[in-house]
């Protein structure tokens, strides 16, 4: 290739640029937009340097017993189905990924022979806490919220009245069990 030739490229790619710029300059006079006196929308922006108010959300204390007196058995057994992956419900079943569940309600937490529980669950069955409505209650709501540090992968129920079901299902599953849903 010859200097010639070379001046011919260079010469195009610089009428190319040169076209380019002339025609972006040519439509931002022909196609320019008005400016505005006053915004169409206007977002209030708090001032950075006023303090803001503290805003909590509002927690509301859920009556569990009040939810277990209206819950019904038939959902609980529907809700219970989406724990069979990993849980057995019936009397003598093998453990799975998690402990069998049957006979669950006020049993003592991380007894369950034969299966290998977190920590977290084990500590607190060594200080003789058990399942209760209202451990059931709040650890099916977020177990690792509730228990940190359980191996429990499911991220929980959030409907209170699915909880309250499942929760009377896994009562009537607990024949050991003195509670009373009054």
């Amino acid at each position: 290739m010859d200097s010639f030739e070379i001046n011919k490229i260079f010469g195009a790619i610089c009428a190319t640029a040169l076209f380019i710029l002339v025609l972006t300059i040519v439509t931002d006079f022909l196609y320019s937009e008005p400016e505005l006196e006053q915004q169409a929308y206007v977002v209030d922006v708090p001032d950075m340097d006023m303090p803001v108010a503290d805003v909590t959300p509002e927690v509301v204390e859920v009556d569990v017993m009040e939810l277990l007196v209206m819950a019904s058995l038939e959902n609980g057994q529907k809700v219970a189905k989406k724990c069979v992956s990993c849980h057995n419900f019936e009397a003598g079943s093998a453990n799975k990924i998690g402990p069998n569940l049957y006979n669950i309600v006020d049993r003592q937490m991380g007894i369950m022979d034969g299966f290998a529980y977190s920590n977290a669950i084990n500590e607190r069955g060594a200080n003789n806490e058990s399942w209760t409505f209202e451990n059931l209650f709040h650890f099916l709501e977020n177990p690792k919220k509730w228990l940190p540090g359980t191996i429990m992968g499911y991220a929980g129920i959030r409907k209170p009245k699915d909880r309250a079901d499942l929760i009377v299902y896994l009562h009537d599953i607990s024949p050991d069990s003195e509670s009373t849903i009054e």
